[in-house]
């Protein structure tokens, strides 16, 4: 399955001249709740910064979308209630919980509010490593085999096989992920474990260790109006002969402006096909929907087969993020990539927009705006 299958995204409503009221939901690293002490310094790594908003921003208003950004907390139902909008763009990450992911798609559905990406289970299920990798292994796709650790102490399953790789179960954003993250011995692992565990207050992921190429297949839309991106892979030979094999936090935040990838990753057509198909599948049976990230190592001792890593049901979407990286390879732009998100979320919604006055809702958001200082 090739690339040009795909269908583009179609023309929204804004593009008819019928102004769409969206609220642009986001959590601010600066808004964050104080870490405890001791928190690791990537902790607050995968929460927005105020450029990354006025970059979605105005992409939506690119497309002559009505723009009205607000943070996703606790007080969101009482501004939506407070001004009319016909649709959320979500990109909340959530401060706090195991299912932090799906908090605000879940105060959205008990207002009854349509909003852009994945749905609150979705967002619970892939958040949680573990209970992402069991619905993989269920519907029998590729995936390392993996144990969750609860406690430091807790028995090694005796089917896996050194070297191991540790990372939090619950995170995101290379969190949690180093060169200490590879295991070549039980004292080791004990050792991670113990530290994973202390630093992010949830279980911990041990899978088997693929060395290997790391790709992403990136996805916007919903079968069968699908569109697949260039596969990027991540080119650690750019970062020196020194460099960690793996995709760290170093890589995807502290050195984010220096990334080195090729995009479109040089692959085999038949492998390339089985990747873009395998990433079709994922995002099936964890019911994801408008975008996907999906993560893979390719086993260089097993001719480069893929395993699944992870879905990224939530994916970042910042300008230096893989997922606009694939479409900038494509010739797209950030703009394209957020208002084909947009565009995805209205088809599946069967959205009719009514036709609004520009001054009325602005001044319902200057008043929103002030009630809720």
């Amino acid at each position: 399955m090739t690339e040009e299958l795909h269908s583009q995204p179609k023309e929204s409503p804004a593009s008819r001249g019928r102004p769409l009221r969206v609220a642009l939901l986001y959590n601010l690293a600066s808004n964050a709740p104080e870490p405890p002490p001791g928190s690791p310094p990537d902790c607050l790594y995968e929460l927005d910064h105020e450029h990354n908003v006025s970059a979605y921003r105005r992409a939506l208003e690119s497309r002559g979308h009505l723009v009205f950004p607000m943070e996703g907390d606790a007080d969101l139902p009482a501004r939506l209630r407070a001004l009319p909008v016909d649709i959320c763009f979500n990109t909340c990450e959530g401060f706090r919980g195991d299912s932090r992911e799906a908090q605000v798609p879940a105060l959205l559905e008990m207002l009854g509010m349509p909003y852009t990406g994945s749905k609150v289970l979705t967002l619970a299920l892939t958040l949680d490593k573990p209970m992402t990798k069991r619905l993989l292994a269920f519907h029998g796709l590729p995936t390392p085999a993996f144990q969750e650790f609860r406690t430091p102490d807790d028995p090694l399953d005796p089917r896996l096989r050194f070297p191991l790789f540790a990372k939090p179960a619950r995170e995101g954003t290379g969190m949690g992920i180093s060169e200490r993250s590879i295991l070549r011995r039980e004292a080791e692992l004990r050792d991670r474990v113990a530290y994973l565990l202390d630093a992010y207050h949830e279980p911990a992921l041990v899978e088997e260790y693929i060395e290997g190429r790391d790709v992403s297949v990136g996805l916007v839309g919903n079968w069968p109006e699908l569109h697949i991106y260039p596969i990027s892979e991540v080119d650690y030979a750019g970062y020196g002969d020194q460099a960690v094999h793996i995709y760290t936090a170093e890589y995807k935040v502290d050195r984010a402006d220096d990334y080195r990838y090729q995009c479109p990753a040089d692959l085999p057509a038949p492998l390339a096909d089985r990747l873009r198909r395998l990433a079709i599948e994922v995002m099936r049976v964890t019911d994801t929907v408008d975008v996907a990230r999906v993560d893979f190592r390719l086993n260089q001792h097993e001719d480069f087969a893929p395993y699944v890593l992870e879905i990224n049901s939530l994916p970042g979407m910042t300008p230096i993020s893989d997922l606009s990286l694939m479409a900038y390879a494509e010739g797209q732009t950030h703009a394209d990539l957020i208002n084909a998100i947009m565009d995805a979320a209205l088809r599946r919604y069967g959205f009719v927009e009514a036709p609004a006055a520009r001054e009325e809702i602005t001044t319902s958001w200057t008043r929103a705006q002030t009630q809720n200082r």
